[in-house]
């Protein structure tokens, strides 16, 4: 079987986005943000941008 992955990066409000991974289990999905995460920081911090991660909740498995 072919892993699926899906990411979304989604305007929220100056300066505010939200990084959306779908994975076919929990351990892709978090492999999957790491690196995204990695990239966006090291490109933010190369242009003299700061980065900040919080992780939220999930709305779908109320964050368990």
């Amino acid at each position: 079987l072919e892993d699926v992955y899906k990411r979304q990066i989604l305007y929220i409000s100056a300066p505010k986005y939200r990084i959306s991974v779908t994975a076919s289990d929990f351990k892709s999905a978090e492999k999957t943000l790491k690196h995204v995460l990695e990239d966006l920081q090291k490109n933010i911090e190369k242009n003299k941008g700061v980065f900040k991660f919080t992780r939220e909740e999930s709305k779908k498995t109320g964050g368990e």
